[in-house]
Parts: C-alpha cells; sequence; structure tokens
C-alpha cells in the first residue's frame, strides 16, 4: 500500500482524536460530561489492551498455544474482587487526593519524599520499554503495511510519538491540579477501545469465515499438522504450571498497579459505582477481543508458515495476502489505537510521577528571599511544576523511542510486555499490605522495593541486554564474576523454572521479606501510624473533623492563604477557603475568643485547615512535597507554649486546678500528655455553657465521656499506638459526613 496514504490515515485518525477530546473537554467545562458513566468508565479500563494484545497475542499463540489466555484470565478472575480492593483504593486517593501509584506509596508510609521517588524510578525503568513496545508496533506495522524496509520504519515511529505528545501536553497535561479529571483522554480512550475492538473482530472473522471455511474447518487443518496439534492443550507448547501461577499473577497485579491501569480506574473514576457495571464489562470485552485470538495464529502459520514473516505480524499480514488492503488499513488503524491510547495515558501518569516526586520535593525545600515574596515564590513552583510535567512526556516518550532504537526492535513483543508488568508487581506487597496491615512502615517497603527491584532487573532485565550484544553471553552461562550461584537464570542455584517464575520467585522473596522483616523490626513512626489507620480503616472514616493534623507548631493564616493562591489561584483558594468555612464555621472561634493573646497568634489556622490545605495541595504536588512546603509556614514549637495556655486557659471552666496547667505551659515544661492528665482529673460538665465548642488543639483533647476512649491526636513518643476514634468536642451537627 502506498505509504502516503498510509500516512494521511495514520494523522487523520490521530486527528479524529483531538476531535473527540475537544469535544469532552468542551462539554465538560459547559457541566455535560461525556464520561460520567459506567460504559465510559469500562471502556477507558480496557487500555490494559495495548499493542501487546493486538499484535502480541497471536504471536505468543503461534509459539506458545493457548498461553496467552493467563493474561487475561488474571483480570478476570481478579475483577469480582474490584469492589473490595479496587473500591477501598479509590476511596483513599479521594480522601487524600492521590494522583499516581506513588503518591499511594507516599502517602500510606509516613508521606516519605525518599520513597515516593523510589517508586517513580520503578515505574518509569519498568513502563519505558512497554511503551518502546508500542513504538515498535506501529513501526513494524507500517513497515509491513507499505511494504519497505526495516530502515523506512523509524520515521514514522518518530513522528507518531511526537504527534502523541502533542496531544497528551494539549489534554493531559493543561493544569497544575493533577487530580482535575481528564474527561478528553477518557473520551479518547473509550473511542479507541471500539475501534480497536472492532478491528480486530473484523480480521478475525475475515481470516475464520474467508480464508477458511469457519472454526472447525481452520482446527481440523491445525490439528492435521503436528506442530501445531500440541498447541490445543495446555501444556503441548511446554508451559509448566509454575508459568502458569506466574501469568496470572503478573496480570492481576498489572491492572491493578500499572500507571496507565491507575490512572484510568481510580484518578480518572467518577463514581465508585461505576465498579459495579465494569467489574462484568471488562471480562467480557476481554472475552470478545480473545475469542479470534488462536484462529488467527493458526490461520498465519497455515497460509504464511514458510514466509518467514513474525507471527506478531499476522494480524496484518494476511489481509494483505489476501489481496484486501483496506481491511489491512482498518486493523492497522485499530493497532495504532491500542498503541497510542497506552502512550497516551502512560505519560500523562509517569509525567506527574516525574514532577511530583523527583522534582518538587527538592524545589519545595527551597525558600522565599523575602516573607514578603512569598506569593510570587509559589506561583513560580506553581508554574515549574506544570512546564516540568510537559517537559516530562517529551522525556518519556525520548526514552522509550531511544530504548526502541537501541534493544527494543530485536526483542518480541510479549517479553518486553512481561517483564514490565514484573516490575510492577513489586508494588504489589507494598499496597496490599497498606491497605490491610497498620504494621508496614517506611523503612521495610522501602528495603522490600528496593531488594524487589533489584532482583527484577538482574533476572529479567540483564538477559534482554545480552541478546542485543550490549552484555557479554558469558554473564549467562558463568555468572557474575565466574560465580555460578550468580546466573540471571539460576540464581543461588535454583533452576527448572521459567525465566519469568524464577525472576518473580526471587524479586518477590527478597520484596516481601525484606519489607515484613523490617517493619516487624523497627516500630512506625508516629506519622506512619496515623497514616496506616487512615488507610486501612478508610471506610470507618466519616469527615475531616475526625482528623488530626499533628502539626509541631502553628501556622499563621495568612501565611497558609498565601501558599494556597499562590498554587491554586485567587479564584480557587477562595472557593475552597467558603468551602471549608460552610463544613467547619467554628474553625476561627478559638482564635477569636482568647483576647488575651498576642495579636499573631489570633490569626492562627485551625488543625483542620492544615490538613484541608495539605491535601488540596497534595492534588497538585504529591502527598510528599505537599507537606513538605506546609512545614515552610507551620513551624516547629515557635508557640507552642502559648498554645498550651490558651488551651488550658479555655479549659479553666472544667479543669482543677487550672493555674498548675498554666504554670507548666508557660515554663515550656509541660507536654501534650501532661495536659491531657490534668484534664482528666476532674470532670467537664456537659452542659452548654461549660462545652467545647472549639477544635482542640492537635495533641491536647478530652476524653469522651460516652466511650472512655481517646480521640485520635499525635502522639509524643513512637511508641504510643493510636486506637479508634471518639468524637471531637465539636458538637455533632457541625460534622458533616463524607
Amino acid at each position: 500500500m502506498n505509504k502516503f496514504l498510509v500516512l494521511f490515515f495514520s494523522f487523520g485518525y490521530l486527528a479524529l482524536l483531538f476531535g473527540v477530546a475537544y469535544t469532552a473537554e468542551r462539554r465538560s467545562a459547559a457541566r455535560k460530561s461525556l464520561v460520567a458513566n459506567p460504559y465510559a468508565y469500562a471502556l477507558s479500563m480496557a487500555v490494559y489492551c495495548t499493542a501487546w494484545a493486538y499484535y502480541g497475542s497471536v504471536g505468543r499463540a503461534a509459539h506458545q498455544g493457548l498461553s496467552y489466555v493467563g493474561i487475561y484470565l488474571g483480570p478476570g478472575l481478579l475483577a469480582p474482587a474490584w469492589w473490595l480492593v479496587l473500591r477501598k483504593i479509590i476511596r483513599v486517593c479521594r480522601q487524600q487526593r492521590l494522583t499516581s501509584i506513588a503518591d499511594f506509596i507516599s502517602a500510606r508510609y509516613g508521606k516519605s519524599a525518599a520513597l515516593g521517588a523510589l517508586a517513580t524510578v520503578v515505574c518509569v525503568l519498568g513502563i519505558v520499554p512497554y511503551i518502546a513496545l508500542q513504538i515498535k508496533a506501529i513501526a513494524s506495522s507500517y513497515v509491513v503495511l507499505t511494504g519497505g524496509g526495516g530502515g523506512h520504519a523509524n520515521g514514522p515511529a518518530l513522528f507518531t510519538a511526537a504527534t502523541l505528545a502533542v496531544f497528551t501536553m494539549l489534554f493531559g497535561v493543561r493544569s497544575v491540579e493533577a487530580t482535575e479529571r481528564h474527561e478528553g483522554i477518557v473520551l479518547a480512550v473509550a473511542l479507541e477501545s471500539l475501534v480497536k475492538l472492532l478491528a480486530f473482530l473484523l480480521v478475525g472473522l475475515f481470516v475464520t469465515y474467508y480464508l477458511f471455511g469457519g472454526l472447525a474447518d481452520l482446527f481440523d487443518q491445525a490439528a492435521a499438522v503436528p506442530a501445531l496439534r500440541q498447541l490445543f492443550t495446555l501444556h503441548g507448547a511446554g508451559t509448566g504450571s509454575a508459568e502458569w501461577l506466574t501469568l496470572l499473577i503478573l496480570s492481576m497485579s498489572a491492572v491493578l498497579l500499572l500507571p496507565r491501569q491507575f490512572q484510568v480506574a481510580v484518578v480518572e473514576n467518577v463514581d465508585e459505582d461505576h465498579l459495579r457495571k465494569a467489574m462484568w464489562l471488562f471480562p467480557l470485552y476481554l472475552l470478545i477481543i480473545n475469542i479470534f485470538v488462536l484462529p488467527i495464529a493458526f490461520g498465519g502459520l497455515l497460509k504464511l508458515g514458510g514466509r518467514g514473516l513474525d507471527a506478531d505480524t499476522f494480524v496484518l499480514a494476511l489481509p494483505l495476502a489476501a489481496g484486501h488492503s483496506w481491511l489491512a488499513l482498518l486493523t492497522y488503524l485499530g493497532g495504532l489505537s491500542a498503541a497510542s491510547s497506552m502512550i497516551i495515558v502512560e505519560t500523562v501518569a509517569l509525567s506527574v510521577m516525574l514532577s511530583n516526586h523527583l522534582l518538587m520535593p527538592w524545589l519545595v525545600r527551597v525558600p522565599a528571599v523575602r516573607p514578603e515574596a512569598q506569593r510570587r515564590w509559589f506561583a513560580y513552583l506553581s508554574r515549574i511544576a506544570l512546564q516540568s510535567r510537559r517537559l516530562a512526556v517529551v522525556l518519556v516518550l525520548a526514552l522509550a523511542y531511544g530504548y526502541y532504537l537501541i534493544v527494543g526492535r530485536q526483542l518480541p513483543l510479549v517479553n518486553t510486555g512481561l517483564v514490565s508488568f514484573a516490575a510492577v508487581a513489586q508494588f504489589m506487597p507494598v499496597v496490599l499490605g497498606g491497605l490491610y496491615w497498620k504494621g508496614g512502615t517506611r523503612r521495610g517497603a522501602t528495603l522490600g522495593l528496593l531488594a524487589g527491584f533489584a532482583v527484577w532487573f538482574f533476572t529479567l532485565v540483564v538477559p534482554t541486554l545480552v541478546g542485543p550484544g550490549r552484555l557479554p553471553a558469558s554473564l549467562l552461562t558463568n555468572g557474575v564474576g565466574g560465580l555460578s550461584w550468580l546466573r540471571p537464570g539460576a540464581l543461588f542455584g535454583l533452576s527448572g523454572l521459567d525465566y519469568l517464575s524464577h525472576g518473580l520467585f526471587w524479586s518477590w522473596f527478597f520484596n516481601i521479606g525484606g519489607y515484613v522483616g523490617l517493619s516487624l523490626a523497627v516500630p512506625p513512626t508516629a506519622l506512619e501510624l496515623r497514616q496506616a489507620d487512615v488507610f486501612v480503616d478508610v471506610f470507618a472514616r466519616r469527615s475531616l473533623a475526625e482528623e488530626v493534623t499533628g502539626w509541631p507548631g502553628p501556622a499563621p493564616l495568612p501565611d497558609v492563604r498565601t501558599l494556597l493562591l499562590g498554587f491554586l489561584g485567587k479564584k480557587r483558594t477562595n472557593q475552597a477557603l467558603r468551602a471549608f468555612a460552610g463544613r467547619f464555621p467554628d474553625a476561627l472561634a478559638f482564635e477569636s475568643e482568647l483576647s488575651g493573646l498576642p495579636a499573631a497568634r489570633l490569626t492562627a489556622a485551625d488543625p483542620r485547615l492544615l490538613l484541608y490545605a495539605e491535601k488540596l495541595l497534595a492534588g497538585t504536588l504529591g502527598p510528599a512535597s505537599a507537606r513538605l512546603l506546609l512545614a515552610s509556614v507551620a513551624g516547629p514549637k515557635k508557640s507552642a507554649t502559648i498554645t498550651w495556655w490558651a488551651f488550658c486557659g479555655k479549659a479553666s471552666c472544667c479543669l482543677k486546678p487550672t493555674a498548675s496547667c498554666k504554670s507548666k505551659a508557660v515554663s515550656s515544661s509541660a507536654s501534650p500528655t501532661s495536659c491531657a492528665r490534668l484534664m482528666t482529673s476532674s470532670r467537664c460538665s456537659t452542659s452548654r455553657k461549660t462545652s467545647f465548642s472549639i477544635p482542640l488543639p492537635t495533641s491536647c483533647a478530652r476524653r469522651s465521656p460516652a466511650s472512655g476512649r481517646w480521640p485520635r491526636f499525635w502522639p509524643t513518643t513512637p511508641s504510643w499506638r493510636p486506637t479508634s476514634a471518639s468524637a471531637f468536642s465539636t458538637p455533632s451537627a457541625a460534622r458533616p459526613s463524607a
């Protein structure tokens, strides 16, 4: 087929995506969403089916028979559990304003900037080869369709990558607010899911009922060939039980934790109830798109087996060999849909992670030169965050294109995809542990990820570099330094497993061992305990009033407002503060009633406002950077003595002896614990006259007469573990439900 015609349709199709995304954005601005329905949500989750599913599954089926089924059976088996697992992740991310898997891990384990950076590096190094796989699919399909040589593939691949970079920057990185939904991208991905499904079904019907006389005729001819007969059974092509189990585990991990899946399933989720339909629509989609994988593979082997073609190209080569070039062109557009949707969503997710966890934690540590210049500095950081994400899109696609040129062209599609799946699977222990185990710590998670990632790289990535000649072949046969127990394919002498099962076993062995072992050996910090409580008991938490920030010192309200103005702008900041005042009308009552304090203390931000501001900033910068930035205005303990004095003075109606508490506070020897003990030494009246109508300071809370338990607050020592929450002193009517 004429190459200019192919390029015309390629860029015409990408222009169609621009139009669809633009329309969706316009409708969203008019509050007439096109994606706020479960069908668009389920179709967007079909971004799981990339060029690997479109081309690579046929190639794997041609060599290993039914083993390709495991890649899609795992997500189907996991789908019924989404209401328990995925819904919990969605709820946590919505409450904490998290926008990526790196945000999730960082926030769960003490809002650690280092842990978020580590998760980002793992994602980038694990997913860039997967993006290169999509570029290879586009380049290879162009070569097959135009009949050109391998040298002609680099240009179209580069042009496609550049076009997708522009699309992603226009519709995926348009705002500094990372939690803002990208309705244009979601609708474009949903449309692409329909296009690739339709195109694959058409070529499958063509092969089955045009080139052959139906499924019975096709399978009869394949069964007559001894080499193909063995592909009809699960173990006929050499796929053992260990490999089947590995494929199921990897695919279950991937459908939850791949950055693009996290983006569409969690960040872009409009309503948790959409999961109810997606739980059966998504497995149904996987079933339908895989119906004709084996017929196409057998048809390609029977019709084109002696021509030396790559089995990954059978989807295109069969219509071309039969003289149906227009069907081949439609098939090519389906493959372009599968590859482009993955590239778009993946680069959006990775760009946010790179900005929030590698760049911004470093920049927010740089203080403003003068206090009066803080607002301009914060606005400057906001612009840097937006521009850095756009540059990160270009960087990710450049890295993927470079990997394709150097290594990726010589590797099968499926092998590259499975290696990326194994990289993302390293997050599974820390994510599930973070959701259901309160004992997991930052140190344990860091050690587990480092150990698992190192073993993954050695056992699964190093062998891929030997094939193209980047590393000596003796490394595989003799091991590192001639040590046979350091061979990538037989680490510590373990042999008899396929390369994928071997790599996953050892990587998870060190990952889980390091995570659990160090978490049990070293107790969690106070912040880790609080975050564990938030994540594990997310469905039990009702409102912001039941959370306590635990900041070590007060923050002036003007400084908090200046911080929000710099990042969110005047309009959104005013809206946010009005919304906060509407939910918590008593937020400033504490300061306004303390007429005896200096004027600077009358403008101290309510602890709940600090938590609210932190969550707003987390949607822009990530949890670690948001906490670091807010810490720059909430200084440690510079007015702590006034805070305890003010609290004890406010509590004078029900504490005896009040003078003792005051004297201890002024002498700066009082602690939250001692103040709490003084409070419980006598009963507070529950009458309207003496009841607390204010949010209590961070660590000085009264006991609930009804439950006899302490509310959540930050302890003074890391060994203290919080118990379940009781009501704050704020009247229950003032605490709106979530």
